[in-house]
């Protein structure tokens, strides 16, 4: 839980809020939970999901 919102505090938009509704704060929460999530994806998938050979360029 801590790693979790050690990532959210990355995000400066959340560590100062200027919003006052709550709508709108939970909306900047999921955003960046959202990119979070979609970040470890793709560093997932780039390490396991790679080709053995690069294909070749058309010359």
């Amino acid at each position: 839980m801590e790693r979790t919102h050690a990532w959210q505090d990355a995000f400066q938009r959340l560590a100062r809020c200027y919003e006052r509704r709550t709508i709108a704060i939970n909306a900047f929460f999921d955003l960046a939970d959202t990119i979070i999530t979609v970040r470890s994806l793709i560093r997932q998938a780039w390490t396991t999901h790679r080709w053995d050979e690069r294909p070749h360029r058309r010359s």
